[in-house]
């Protein structure tokens, strides 16, 4: 099964648009946060991975590949931006609350 997912991804560019999209404005959040002096945000592997896993979980899957729909990632990733933003936001607060390793 690995076998195939890495050729249909390297090969024919499979993609999950939606985590492309996650990632990226993650990665935007915490650089934003990194800069500032009172976040009480932690951004451990650990935490970090809880993000992702409640915002991905939290959004539908959009796949595309080269050859099919890959012109709409710029579209979608325009429509939404927003929405993935506000749902790292809640999802940083809610392993603030919860977190899966002890208080730092």
């Amino acid at each position: 099964m690995k076998e195939l997912r890495d050729t249909l991804q390297i090969s024919a560019g499979l993609e999950n648009l939606t985590e492309n999209l996650v990632f990226q404005e993650l990665n935007d959040f915490i650089e934003k946060i990194k800069n500032t002096p009172d976040s009480q945000f932690c951004i451990c592997n650990i935490c970090l991975a809880d993000v992702a896993a409640i915002v991905l979980n939290d959004l539908k899957p959009q796949y595309c590949s080269n050859f099919i729909d890959k012109h709409k990632s710029k579209d979608y990733y325009i429509k939404h931006r927003l929405e993935v933003r506000e749902k790292i936001v809640k999802a940083f607060d809610m392993v603030k609350k919860n977190p899966h390793h002890a208080n730092i």
